[in-house]
């Protein structure tokens, strides 16, 4: 099992879509230092966590890893909640999408859970919003 392939599926498609916003918005993932993030008045973090790294009891292949991603959509607070709505929604249609990807014939396939949220809440001097879900992948050789 190659979690880094996993890890590329949500963080390519995501720095994607961020970056095709206007302004392009700047993304951190857990994986890397968000040095910037202090600097920024509007900002994305991901983390991608990894749980059960495989499950025999409905098949042969332990090729399989359950887990969790976690989007966070930083905005200047008192700007209006409407931008990090824009922001969180991008989050949400990107996990969409590669629940919706077909599978492969060979690299990684994901299939993610319900998501959960947004939620919302202030910190100064942000606005935050958080959206979560679950994820399975298979290794397919």
């Amino acid at each position: 099992m190659n979690y880094q392939s996993i890890r590329t599926i949500f963080e390519s498609q995501l720095a994607t879509a961020y970056g095709a916003l206007s302004p392009a918005i700047p993304i951190f993932f857990d994986n890397y230092s968000n040095a910037m993030a202090d600097s920024v008045d509007e900002f994305v973090n991901v983390n991608v966590q990894f749980g059960d790294t495989t499950q025999s009891s409905l098949t042969k292949s332990f090729d399989q890893v359950r887990g969790i991603v976690v989007v966070r959509a930083f905005s200047e607070k008192g700007k209006g909640p409407a931008r990090n709505q824009t922001l969180i929604n991008t989050a949400f249609s990107t996990i969409e999408t590669i629940n919706n990807t077909g599978q492969p014939t060979s690299g990684v396939y994901v299939r993610t859970g319900v998501v959960v949220g947004p939620t919302f809440q202030e910190d100064r001097p942000y606005f935050i919003s958080r959206l979560e879900t679950n994820f399975q992948a298979t290794v397919i050789s």
